[in-house]
């Protein structure tokens, strides 16, 4: 009896070793493997959720997400890529609104990651702007959804690029240089016979905004309303030029490009439609 005991007792000093020696252990195999020196993670989290209720009958759901994507971008100024961390945050506060009408917010926190101690430093930039849903482009855009308009903004500086309502062309220019245009109808508080905004841009910028307008303002606004239908196209001529065409129930607008401009100069523009270069109307 003495001896089970005794071997008992050996059992339980042993496993307390092991309990004690085990960590110490990993942390010496952590130390040879790295020259001595531990290496700590520089780490961020976030958390999605989603959460429902039934008030006066009706179900209603709220959701949040948050993703992290690092990306390789051209920044301002700088023509080598950059790498950069972005934390995407997409609140929806009524996932069944089937209004497509209901709030929302979407969050874009961008971090250089040169060095992972670089995620201990304040953000590049933070963009925080309405919208129930966001997608980041390959093309180094975030495009937010707010309603029936979409917003596009730039992953390098977080700025604001262009509004568009239906769908918006991308395209190279020299260079494989990536190019957008888009076209958004005329907010209700421009002038009368405000049709639409063309916009032109690059990933790190917006280079020249449009405005058709109609001298008819009745009839223009019966143009916005088609606005959506409107899909932007780049092509080009035998002659190696390249046009940009829209595509309006009154007509197609041609306008040539000329170099990295559009050159309203020389547009075709169907009878009763204007076009020239966007100013504030404020």
């Amino acid at each position: 009896m003495r001896n089970a005991w005794t071997f008992i007792a050996g059992l339980l000093f042993a496993g307390f070793v092991m309990l004690w020696s085990a960590p110490v252990a990993v942390l010496l195999v952590v130390l040879a493997a790295s020259g001595g020196h531990v290496n700590l993670f520089h780490a961020f989290s976030g958390e999605s959720v989603f959460g429902a209720r039934d008030v006066d009958g009706r179900l209603e759901a709220r959701m949040v997400n948050v993703s992290f994507r690092p990306m390789m971008l051209v920044m301002p100024g700088d023509p080598r890529p950059r790498r950069l961390l972005l934390r995407l945050e997409v609140v929806d506060s009524d996932v069944f609104d089937g209004s497509n009408q209901g709030l929302g917010r979407v969050r874009l926190d961008a971090w250089s990651l040169d060095q992972s101690v670089d995620l201990m430093q304040p953000p590049l930039y933070t963009l925080v702007v309405p919208g129930r849903q966001a997608v980041l482009d390959d093309g180094g855009m975030m495009v937010v959804e707010n309603g029936n308009r979409h917003s596009a903004y730039s992953l390098s500086s977080g700025q604001w690029l262009f509004d568009y309502d239906g769908s918006f062309a991308s395209f190279a220019i020299e260079g494989e240089r990536r190019r957008y245009l888009a076209a958004a109808a005329a907010d209700d508080e421009m002038p009368p016979g405000s049709v639409a905004v063309v916009s032109y841009a690059g990933p790190q910028g917006l280079i020249t905004r449009l405005l058709v307008t109609s001298t008819d303002a009745t009839r223009a606004r019966l143009l916005r309303t088609s606005v959506s239908l409107v899909r932007p196209m780049v092509r080009q001529d035998p002659a190696g030029g390249r046009w940009v065409d829209l595509a309006m129930p009154a007509g197609t607008i041609r306008v040539p490009m000329l170099g990295d401009t559009l050159d309203i100069t020389r547009a075709e523009v169907p009878m009763g439609l204007a076009l020239s270069e966007f100013k504030s109307w404020k």
